[in-house]
């Protein structure tokens, strides 16, 4: 059973929806104290959040069964993704889920800033009918800075678009071209400050991003510029622009978001010339069950049928393309599990390389999937999977190349090349798969074959002479185990050979030892892929 905690509110339709899945419980903890979440986050495989729950390093400390942490929405502030990282656990989220909430509050905010519309509305619950003290602004055709052109910075252009406003883009992402399309003038953050009428954040919350709009550059601004922050609380500084509002710089600040929720000191939500809001970007009942159900239909994908859609501590891979590069995932972890077993010192580089059809999706999650096999036996390497694989193998100094060639290796369309450079040596694999589930190691250094990836590998060089077959067989049917399929390669000048025997049965060291007594066999080695189901 593939347990989940609901640990902040979700409709409770939804999650019963999922409920009802086979080999899936969902159990609602909405609202659990943060001690609770420690003492009892063992016992589950995932954990559903929003923004209410902050999962730290004490908590992940505790979780030791966790998998997945799912956030339902598009920030992950409130979660240490690079200590889940480290655990193994795959963080997702859910982004474009609440793009049209945030944006519409975006606007909603900028409009009812502009036209005093909160104070006005309390001045007639007081029974006064007052036009002259709440006289407003209009967007038409004023300049607005947009910081961060993302998926809701995007939508909030093309909404201004319709007001004839003069719109200012900074993103240091984003190309022309696209900006261009969205009716968008980039330019550098100064720039936009020192022209904007009216300035709204859509940038994500991370270390560049803090105090993004402080004290010096907010001395750029025109003075009674208006801000709007719907984003994440803490890329304002809230000092700043309090002091900003008190001296006049900044006219008007609509704020969503602060620093910490709810805030400390409601000094800034509180100030007269701020409409404040208590996080409802995506405080809409469709994006809720939007999101809700979205990070469930994920997890659950990944219980199943282990895609981390909408990863953000791993290389993702679209649904659409997943049945297409699923093979190149097992193909490339049997290749690291034959080097796991036959490597001859410790790991010390690998230099990888991908050839065929593969060169039109993303290759980094199929090269963690290597690094999987290559390293997970390691006796220093704890709870290794494809979220961690790359973190673990850069921790422990081995390093990486990645390539993409567009021409095939030999005959095969489909390949995946490595060179495995250890302390003692390099080993050099190459392997390729030919049908639905059938896997074949076609390079073992120098030698070219076709050996199927299932079973036991019994991989036997040896010089290039008549018999050596024949005996090897005779010994292993000694001791009982079965040869199910076999494979044989010859080096350039054709003084030796490789076979490799898929063989069933118990191989125990001294028949290692033994066949490696035969007159004429140079080296014996044994990998075992029965761990990799094909």
């Amino acid at each position: 059973m593939f347990k989940i905690m609901v640990s902040d509110s979700l409709p409770t339709d939804i999650l019963e929806k999922y409920n009802q899945t086979e080999g899936i419980e969902v159990v609602n903890k909405i609202g659990i104290s943060m001690d609770d979440l420690k003492n009892e986050i063992a016992d589950y495989d995932a954990l559903v959040i929003r923004s209410r729950t902050k999962v730290k390093a004490d908590i992940l400390t505790a979780a030791t069964n966790l998998k997945v942490i799912g956030r339902a929405g598009a920030g992950v502030d409130n979660v240490d993704t690079e200590e889940a990282t480290k655990r193994g656990i795959i963080v997702m989220n859910t982004p474009g889920g609440n793009t049209m909430a945030a944006t519409e509050h975006t606007i909603a905010m900028m409009l009812a800033g502009l036209r005093n519309i909160a104070p006005a509305n309390a001045s007639m619950l007081q029974g006064k009918w007052d036009r002259k003290t709440y006289i407003g602004n209009e967007i038409y055709q004023k300049t607005i800075g947009i910081v961060g052109l993302g998926k809701i910075g995007q939508e909030v252009a093309k909404r201004l678009a319709s007001f004839d406003a003069k719109i200012l883009g900074y993103d240091p992402i984003i190309t022309s071209e696209t900006a261009a399309r969205l009716g968008v003038k980039l330019v550098d953050l100064n720039e936009l400050l020192e022209q904007s009428d009216i300035v709204t954040i859509h940038a994500p919350k991370m270390p560049e991003t803090i105090d993004m709009i402080n004290a010096e550059n907010l001395k750029l601004c025109k003075d009674g510029v208006m801000f709007v922050n719907c984003a994440r609380g803490g890329i304002i500084n809230e000092p700043a622009i309090m002091e900003a509002l008190d001296n006049g710089k900044v006219g008007l600040a609509c704020i969503d978001v602060f620093s910490s929720e709810p805030p400390a000191d409601f000094k800034l939500a509180q100030h007269p010339k701020v409409l404040a809001t208590p996080h409802l970007g995506a405080s809409t009942e469709e994006a809720q069950t939007k999101v809700a159900d979205q990070i469930l239909e994920q997890i659950i994908e990944y219980a199943q049928k282990n895609v981390a859609r909408n990863a953000v501590n791993f290389v993702s891979v679209d649904e659409e393309i997943q049945e297409f590069i699923a093979p190149f995932f097992k193909l490339a972890e049997k290749m690291g599990t034959v080097f796991n077993q036959i490597k001859p010192g410790r790991l010390k580089e690998i230099s990888v390389r991908y050839y065929g059809n593969v060169l039109d999706v993303p290759v980094e999650p199929i090269t963690s999937y290597l690094l999987v096999g290559a390293l997970k036996s390691d006796n220093d390497v704890a709870n290794i999977n494809p979220v961690n694989a790359m973190t673990i193998a850069r921790e422990g100094g081995v390093s990486l190349e990645i390539a993409k060639k567009d021409t095939p290796l030999t005959v095969h369309r489909n390949a995946i090349a490595c060179d495995f450079i250890t302390e003692n040596g390099t080993i050099h694999l190459a392997g390729s798969f030919v049908g639905l589930n059938i896997f074949h190691l076609i390079e073992y250094g120098d030698f070219k074959l076709s050996a199927e990836l299932s079973d036991q590998l019994l991989i036997i060089e040896n010089n290039n002479v008549p018999g050596i077959i024949g005996k090897v067989g005779t010994l292993l049917g000694e001791v009982n185990v079965n040869i199910s399929q076999m494979s044989s390669g010859r080096d350039g000048d054709e003084k030796m050979a490789l076979n490799v025997f898929n063989v069933r049965g118990n191989i125990s060291s001294d028949t290692l030892n033994n066949l490696e007594k035969i007159n004429g066999i140079n080296k014996v080695l044994l990998a075992k892929i029965d761990g990799i189901q094909g």
